[in-house]
């Protein structure tokens, strides 16, 4: 059986520090936050400004201040550890940052999210800490010097907020980048220990594979935690607003190398969608952006999570595969929400090479409308049963649940559903069987 895998084009890096020792945020393959406000205009998948200067990242933050705003901040949230050494000036917090005037001051705060209160200050302000820029027009490693103490009382343990001040006390309207945030070591990391799985390309958590360097939607992209655990039990997704001023409204990303595809493999993304039908465009391109093919699905579900399935098999002779664009809706001038997760590569497997599956069985097959589907399982697993057309069209989904140890059973109306050639996908615990149904009414 053939196996996806990536023609690596370059080694991967990840930047460490003796005296800075948690990567917070990089926007590529290290996501680590959640961003609870901006006061300016924040776009965190943007493509790096000046790849050949002294930051060679694909992707970093672009960050434009809100001139209304003395204080203009950043905040994320995320539980530290004991910061007593960056208090102490044993260990100190780094940034990349490109600034468009030499000179700026920069400002992290160390806080207590509950404490904190925006009309308080400075309670709940456990630390501040400044670096300044000293180049224009360049990328340069900030180091911050912590220099104030607002509030003392507050703990060295119960540190949860780092805040970020472009030109703090000013009323500037400069547009900044920034990138590869490496500060206090955290609480609990979830993602420590887990070895990278190329072949989930994202799933918003510890699989980042591929990188998201531009959206029409611009600061309406985000990774958020997920709002609508049903169906879908990952932590983070990514939310999406379509930008209705865009007929072909894009959201571009980059493989880390050269996808190379094998004829059994297939793409699938996890929508939740809350206007269903939607038409959803996959692309694979080359590195001009050269369409190099297209696949469509359709979501079929309004307000649930729903997986598409795209098959990138015509595609499988090709050896320059190194971006893809996702459409939401391509042509229209809609304005929705959607999210979406789990981005990966797939493999078809036989009944066979399903661990918890002892037996499959669908009949009749040709069926005049309605099909039987008999299995039993191992053990207890959630199961999803998908059909698509010949153009590999989404026209049902179900999401049957968690079933039980031994014999199982479901039944498959069609519908209205024309006769012809159909395939079913029959998901247990994690992995898929394909096969072929005929309908004849």
């Amino acid at each position: 059986m053939k196996k996806i895998y990536f023609i690596l084009t370059a080694a991967c890096f990840t930047a460490t520090l003796s005296n800075a020792q948690q990567m917070w945020e990089n926007f590529e393959d290290v996501r680590r936050v959640n961003y609870f406000f901006e006061n300016g205009v924040f776009i965190p998948y943007n493509e790096n400004p000046d790849p050949s200067g002294a930051n060679t990242s694909l992707v970093a933050a672009s960050y434009a201040r809100n001139s209304a705003e003395l204080f203009d901040v950043i905040v994320m949230d995320r539980g530290m550890a004991d910061i007593s050494d960056y208090i102490s000036g044993a260990k100190v917090i780094r940034m990349d940052v490109w600034s468009p005037v030499a000179g700026k001051t920069v400002q992290i705060t160390l806080e207590n999210s509950i404490q904190a209160q925006p009309t308080n200050y400075p309670t709940g302000r456990r630390s501040e800490h400044f670096a300044t820029t000293t180049v224009a027009g360049q990328w340069e490693t900030l180091t911050f010097v912590m220099s104030n103490q607002p509030d003392p009382n507050v703990g060295n343990g119960n540190v949860n907020r780092l805040v970020i001040l472009f030109d703090p006390n000013s009323n500037n309207s400069d547009t900044y980048y920034w990138d590869n945030l490496r500060a206090p070591e955290f609480s609990f990391d979830q993602c420590a220990g887990v070895t990278t799985n190329e072949n989930i390309l994202n799933d918003f958590e510890c699989q980042q594979n591929v990188n998201f360097t531009f959206s029409h939607s611009g600061i309406n992209f985000r990774r958020i935690p997920n709002p609508d655990m049903t169906g879908n039990s990952s932590t983070h997704v990514a939310r999406y607003v379509r930008n209705g001023g865009e007929e072909n409204d894009v959201i571009i990303g980059r493989f880390d190398g050269t996808l190379d595809i094998a004829s059994n493999n297939v793409i699938n993304l996890d929508v939740w969608d809350p206007n269903a039908p939607t038409n959803v465009l996959f692309s694979l391109q080359n590195n001009a952006g050269d369409v190099i093919l297209e696949m469509s699905a359709q979501t079929i579900e309004s307000s649930g999570w729903q997986t598409l399935t795209f098959d990138p098999s015509a595609g499988s002779e090709a050896t320059d595969i190194s971006q893809f664009v996702i459409l939401f809706d391509p042509g229209a001038g809609t304005s929705d929400e959607y999210f979406f997760d789990n981005l990966r590569l797939d493999m078809s497997f036989s009944v066979a090479d399903l661990d918890a599956v002892v037996s499959f069985n669908a009949f009749p097959n040709p069926s005049q409308g309605q099909t039987n589907f008999e299995f039993e399982l191992r053990q207890s697993v959630a199961v999803i049963f998908t059909v698509t057309d010949v153009t590999g069209k989404v026209v049902d989904q179900l999401h049957l649940g968690q079933r039980a140890t031994g014999a199982n059973q479901f039944v498959w109306n069609a519908h209205d559903l024309a006769d012809g050639l159909y395939f079913y996908t029959f998901n247990a615990g994690g992995k898929a069987s394909s096969g072929k149904l005929f309908l004849n009414k």
